[in-house]
């Protein structure tokens, strides 16, 4: 029996595995580029040959530019008015020494723009220091930038046929004078969430495997001092709710969560207590649904059980077979039981738990039990 939980838990636990691997290999993939970048820092953009510029970080003096010939504008959608926030600049490859120069673009905030203009007007002023990460135009970037190659290249009288010969669709994202490490941080942490993910998803792998998922069950089957084959024959003479069988209720065990990766036994002869929990949702007052719950709590065990059912008659059944099988529950809840179990538990256990036998009642036979304490399928209710 251990064994075919095993392998059910197992099966059911992949799909979360494979979702925790795919997301973390997602996280890595699309942050290894800038993860990679800062890692090797910032290079030097005039270091760069035309044949090395890439999607990388670098940092530029700017001596030398043309333009601005492209600019991006925010819009006030009230008023309808238009604010400049960035501007493009014909800058050039490499320095002064090197012979293979090419044209790229920087794109800047709008609050370089006068010491962007006075560089490209010839003015004698320091090179501008900035930072960024080289960027490859989109296509309406690069047909933008063409044409305005175009236009240069007719206003210089050189021959537009060798034109792709100068120019590389690439541009330079200027965010600053100096390199923006915190975004680079962002990414560092989305990569670093990538491997703990993946990590997650192996980890779950063993213990799916090694029937990790299934310790608790086995433990709560051997504390009850009951054996494998016991158990097995139980479950399979147990009652059976909700369409998929997902819960049992048999003579030693009550089993719930049997369609997840973590299947649940609860010793029949501890349980204490028993009722329906009926949760009503609402959305800005609107009644948006139902949901049904039964609630048993466990002699020795701190937090109660949720089993969560698809109708109230699902509940209603649940509970009437334990009031007719197992003499020593409280079946149902009032006011007056809450109190009492939260302040006199040993008064809570005189009422039927210490004062009844502890063996399941057959069907068909009279219940034993003190019909003095409650068995009412009473439920509480939340709004």
């Amino acid at each position: 029996m251990y064994e075919n939980l095993k392998k059910k838990s197992f099966k059911r636990s992949l799909v979360a595995t494979v979702l925790f691997i795919v997301f973390g290999l997602s996280f890595m993939i699309f942050n290894w580029a800038t993860v990679f970048s800062a890692i090797k820092g910032y290079q030097r953009f005039e270091d760069l040959a035309p044949d090395e510029i890439k999607d990388q970080k670098v940092e530029i003096d700017v001596a030398f530019c043309l333009g601005p010939y492209m600019e991006e504008y925010s819009e006030n959608t009230s008023t309808h008015r238009k604010k400049t926030t960035h501007l493009y600049y014909l800058i050039q490859t490499g320095d002064e020494n090197d012979e293979d120069v090419r044209f790229m673009a920087i794109k800047v905030p709008v609050r370089y723009q006068s010491q962007l203009d006075k560089i490209a007007e010839g003015a004698e002023v320091e090179p501008l220091h900035l930072a960024g990460n080289i960027k490859a135009f989109d296509s309406t970037e690069s047909r933008i930038f063409r044409d305005y190659m175009i236009e240069l290249f007719n206003y210089m009288g050189w021959d537009t046929s060798e034109l792709g010969d100068y120019y590389l669709s690439y541009f330079i994202n200027a965010t600053g004078t100096t390199p923006a490490t915190g975004a680079d941080g962002v990414y560092v942490l989305l990569f670093a969430l990538g491997i703990v993910l993946i990590l997650i998803g192996i980890f779950r792998i063993v213990k799916g495997a090694t029937g990790g998922y299934i310790k608790k069950f086995q433990k709560a089957v051997e504390t009850a001092g009951s054996t494998e084959a016991s158990v097995e024959a139980d479950m399979n003479s147990a009652a059976a709710y909700e369409k998929k069988e997902t819960i049992k209720i048999g003579r030693l065990f009550t089993y719930y969560n049997l369609n997840s990766a973590v299947p649940v036994a609860i010793p029949n002869k501890n349980m204490l207590w028993a009722y329906q929990n009926t949760t009503t949702h609402r959305t800005n007052g609107v009644k948006t649904g139902v949901t049904y719950s039964i609630i048993i709590y466990v002699n020795g065990e701190k937090n109660s059980h949720t089993i969560s059912v698809s109708t109230e008659a699902i509940a209603q059944e649940m509970l009437t077979k334990i009031a007719t099988t197992m003499p020593w529950v409280i079946v149902g809840y009032t006011d007056e039981l809450s109190k009492l179990f939260k302040k006199d538990r040993p008064q809570f256990l005189q009422l039927r738990y210490n004062t009844v036998e502890h063996v399941a009642v057959e069907p068909g036979f009279e219940n034993p039990a003190d019909t003095s304490a409650s068995t009412s399928t009473d439920n509480g209710t939340n709004e």
